[in-house]
């Protein structure tokens, strides 16, 4: 092995691209924590309720009064 190299080190976080990135998901964090869904579980599972899986019964109705039947 050589033991001189021409590479240079680049230290990610001094890097644009990588402190852009970190930014980029500490506001999507952010975000999240604000959002209403994030806040109902919070508050849920401060109760100590579980949430219980959404099932919603839907069916396919293909007549003639439904626009997406061609």
């Amino acid at each position: 092995m050589a033991s001189t190299s021409g590479a240079s080190v680049i230290y990610l976080h001094s890097h644009p691209t990588w402190t852009a990135a970190q930014e980029h998901e500490r506001l999507r964090r952010e975000a999240m924590r604000r959002h209403p869904a994030f806040l109902a579980r919070q508050r849920m599972a401060s109760r100590g309720d579980h949430a219980a899986p959404v099932v919603r019964n839907l069916r396919l109705c293909a007549d003639a009064h439904t626009p997406a039947v061609t």
